[in-house]
């Protein structure tokens, strides 16, 4: 599943779970400091009692506990009412018993106080050191942290934001845009895609070009000679011949807008123009540019009218019909149509890989030696831009090309 999400989606996710990661770890932190903190004023507290009830059992001096005083830090509290009302309102934190006397420990307005009783003595004592727990040095550590992590987490995004845009750039050129030259504001490895990049697109861009320009010198070096020769053969005077010349030239005139048609659809300039149209003027479209038999086709239409391309559809039905019949042993196919599918078949050996395979542009050698090239990619590309399929079965030793008009 991570194999699927962008590089954005990840790094928020990780620096997500890093910012709760953090909070998790202080907030545990803080949990066991403040038990520390507490064990640690307990074992003090239990010093001073300890102490102070030792002393008292040798009778000591008002010189003595001064000393315990001031090495304690601790103060007596000496007025009676003070002492009841601490130890009336106080929380109680703990209360210890043993062979030298008892002790308790209270907390009072964030003040903390220790009682000590023993046979002849009673006395409260107050801190006077601050002991209440201090969340302030972590608090400032733990948003350092985010802010750091934040920090880490902005310059990440903002790293990355050229690769964004080399993206947003890469998508506009494979639509279509190949006048584009892709910006590269860093010198670090998006930078040299940026650059290599460039550079293939210049590349490209020159040899559309030059591909453009020899298919349009081409096909107007061919259509001029074209032109001249049938009006040339309107003038024989032998029918025959001049209808012969005249169907020839026409063919040729036909293939020169069947190289049109091919430039145009591996331009990847695949704009169509429908009109509404019958599929009977399609397929005497068809038969007059194929220059082929009739009597090779066997029909069964039953007419219908669509939104199509006259011309380009008509040259997909041409490119089925004409391998239908070249690699057929009789020589001869069967379109049978209908609203539904328009289907061409012919008797044969089935194809060796799956339709996919046939309809690549530019296919390999060895695909041309099988006879299913550039035409097929034609007619695939062609029916798709019209919204339909192109789908292929072998039965009854005939291999069919159906071109679906309506799903099932």
């Amino acid at each position: 599943m991570i194999r699927h999400i962008s590089i954005s989606t990840f790094i928020n996710i990780i620096f997500s779970l890093a910012f709760v990661a953090v909070i998790i770890t202080f907030s545990i932190f803080i949990n066991f400091d403040k038990q520390r903190h507490e064990i640690n004023l307990q074992n003090r507290y239990e010093l001073i009692a300890e102490n102070f009830l030792s002393t008292f059992q040798n009778f000591p001096t008002s010189e003595a506990l001064l000393k315990l005083f001031k090495k304690f830090k601790v103060k007596p509290i000496d007025d009676r009412d003070h002492k009841l009302e601490i130890i009336k309102q106080a929380q109680e934190l703990t209360i210890t018993q043993n062979y030298l006397g008892t002790y308790r420990v209270y907390k009072y307005n964030q003040n903390y106080y220790i009682y000590v009783q023993q046979y002849g003595y009673n006395i409260m004592l107050k801190d006077v050191r601050n002991h209440n727990y201090s969340f302030a040095i972590i608090i400032i550590a733990m948003i350092l942290s985010l802010v750091t992590l934040l920090f880490l987490y902005v310059t990440l995004k903002r790293k990355l934001l050229p690769l964004r845009l080399l993206n947003k750039q890469i998508i506009e050129f494979s639509n279509g845009n190949k006048d584009i030259k892709i910006r590269s504001v860093s010198n670090d490895e998006i930078g040299t895609i940026a650059k290599s990049f460039n550079e293939a697109i210049t590349i490209i861009s020159n040899q559309t070009k030059s591909k453009d320009l020899f298919m349009r010198n081409m096909m107007h070096e061919l259509k001029t000679p074209i032109t001249k020769a049938m009006f040339i053969a309107e003038t024989l005077d032998d029918d025959k011949t001049r209808e012969n010349l005249q169907k020839a030239f026409r063919r040729m005139d036909d293939i020169i807008k069947e190289l049109a048609t091919v430039e145009k659809l591996t331009s990847h300039n695949r704009m169509i123009y429908k009109e509404n149209s019958s599929f009977f003027n399609i397929y005497n479209k068809t038969l007059e540019i194929m220059m082929v038999n009739p009597e090779n086709i066997a029909s069964k239409i039953r007419d219908f009218k669509f939104d199509v391309d006259i011309y380009m559809f008509s040259i997909a039905l041409k490119n089925l019909i004409d391998n239908a019949i070249k690699f057929s042993p009789n020589k001869k196919a069967i379109i049978i149509a209908s609203k539904e599918e328009i289907n061409i078949s012919s008797q044969g050996e089935p194809l060796s890989h799956e339709l996919e395979y046939y309809t690549e542009a530019f296919c390999q050698e060895e695909k041309r030696s099988d006879g299913f090239g550039l035409g097929l990619y034609i007619v695939k590309t062609i029916v798709t831009l019209h919204g339909y399929k192109l789908k292929y079965y072998y039965e009854d030793g005939k291999n069919h090309f159906v071109i679906k008009m309506i799903e099932d």
